[in-house]
């Protein structure tokens, strides 16, 4: 369970310095994280690449936005499902981390990324990969594929692989929608966005992996522009 957990934590740095190498410097940028969680990536990409003044966090889990309020961002209690509290064209940027597979309406969603959005300015969304190599090898051998969740009550059942399987937890916000590759691409471009680019993160087969195999990764980022 040690190794697989240990794994686990070197995707997720992988994906978190994908989705960084995707951000522009702007220190006059208006910037929203929508999940911000704690508001430990927000603050990572505030300043290791954006250097903005502020970022706003928007999160439903109140306990969260405490600890990214003492963090000094200025936090917005909302839950993403329902169209986004701000105005049209309010932000230059939009960063949304491993939300996404949490949402009830992702169409929804991304259009109201779209619509906060400035003209000419960009997202960048970041989820889980439906077809990454270790969920297509689950699927083969009839397990559940490691991106499902289930509730509060159990976590994961069906993949005795999983350090999760049977794993009681309090955990509000499962995964809802879980993305294939070419299908967030597709929504993004359905709800008027351009594909800037798009990066695979963490494979199974490592860095080379991420070169030549992007739609079998782990994680699926992409930068998106209005």
């Amino acid at each position: 369970m040690f190794s697989r957990l240990n794994i686990y934590e070197k995707w997720m740095k992988s994906r978190n310095a994908a989705f960084i190498s995707l951000l522009e410097f702007n220190q006059k940028a208006k910037v929203v994280d929508l999940g911000c969680g704690n508001g430990e990536f927000t603050l990572r990409a505030k300043g290791e690449k954006i250097g903005c003044d502020e970022i706003i966090g928007v999160d439903a889990d109140e306990e969260m936005l405490n600890e990214a309020k003492k963090k000094g961002i200025a936090v917005v209690n909302h839950d993403l499902n329902d169209a986004l509290p701000f105005k049209d064209n309010s932000f230059d940027v939009v960063i949304s981390n491993q939300v996404i597979e949490h949402l009830y309406y992702p169409v929804k969603f991304m259009r109201e990324v779209y619509r906060i959005l400035k003209p000419k300015d960009y997202a960048v969304i970041s989820t889980e990969n439906l077809v990454s190599w270790d969920n297509l090898f689950a699927l083969f051998f009839g397990y559940t594929p490691f991106s499902i969740e289930f509730d509060n009550g159990l976590y994961k059942i069906g993949n005795p692989l999983s350090p999760h399987e049977k794993e009681t937890i309090k955990k509000p916000f499962p995964h809802v929608r879980v993305f294939a590759w070419k299908g967030l691409i597709e929504l993004a471009k359905f709800v008027g966005f351009k594909i800037e680019k798009a990066v695979g993160s963490s494979h199974v087969l490592g860095r080379l992996g991420e070169i030549v195999n992007l739609r079998n990764a782990r994680f699926i980022t992409i930068k998106v522009r209005k």
